[in-house]
């Protein structure tokens, strides 16, 4: 079975290294790869032969769309596309490739070691056979699938999206340092790790494309994004991917 991987680090080496392990063939393309000729013209060589295309653009949903549709023009009817839910439901993304029917909807977050499981979201054109290899695709992979209603964020992205955020106004607020905030969900709340630290680890342009993505969905002031999240942003600060976020990490 040929596996082809589009998407951000670390997510998308961590699903490769599984793929690997699993026996498959995998073809992985981060952003780098996306953004250059050769590598769009690899991808799409490469996405006419794979059984399953997996998604994993989570800082922004127009980077995600521009993604599946380059996906969509080169994958056959019968191959499987598996789609990130934290920046879009998988029903909207389904609904720009060809064969949505084929689509199915995950969410995971850093480090998948520790995960253990998959969160799947059925779209509202998600074929039964489709639904079922994409079942069958995660456990060969070694991570159990939780069926979870479909929206941004699915479960645990949501939720912990939420935490950072508030964590993130608390800091700007001067509620606390951010040692200390963390410190206090670890200690206090048998986190874990901080939502701050976590923040680092998961990317704060993914928790930003996520808080946006639930804002834009329900419409409610609740999900809207700390503006030291933003500013960070904006700054480049967007945790250990680059060496700096709400902590300083040398090795980055």
């Amino acid at each position: 079975m040929k596996i082809l991987l589009a998407g951000e680090s670390p997510l998308a080496e961590e699903l490769s290294d599984l793929g690997r392990q699993a026996g498959y063939e995998v073809s992985l393309y981060l952003i780098e790869d996306l953004e250059d000729e050769q590598g769009l013209e690899r991808i799409l060589v490469d996405a006419a032969e794979a059984d399953v295309a997996i998604e994993l653009m989570n800082a922004s949903k127009e980077s995600k769309r521009e993604t599946i549709e380059l996906l969509a023009e080169a994958l056959s009817a019968k191959a499987l596309l598996l789609a990130s839910c934290l920046t879009a439901s998988a029903t909207e993304m389904a609904s720009w490739t060809i064969y949505p029917e084929q689509v199915v909807g995950f969410g995971l977050l850093p480090p998948l070691a520790k995960a253990g499981l998959v969160e799947v979201a059925r779209t509202l054109q998600t074929s039964a056979a489709a639904w079922e290899r994409a079942l069958a695709f995660w456990r060969e992979l070694g991570l159990e699938p939780l069926t979870v209603a479909d929206g941004p964020g699915l479960v645990r992205a949501r939720v912990l999206c939420n935490l950072i955020n508030e964590a993130a106004t608390a800091l700007m607020e001067g509620v606390a340092s951010a040692q200390d905030i963390d410190t206090a969900m670890k200690l206090g709340m048998n986190y874990p790790h901080g939502p701050l630290e976590w923040a680092d680890q998961i990317g704060l342009d993914t928790v930003l494309g996520v808080m946006r993505a639930l804002q834009e969905e329900w419409g409610e002031d609740r999900y809207r994004p700390a503006p030291l999240l933003k500013r960070m942003v904006a700054a480049g600060r967007l945790g250990r991917k680059l060496g700096r976020g709400f902590y300083d990490y040398p090795e980055g």
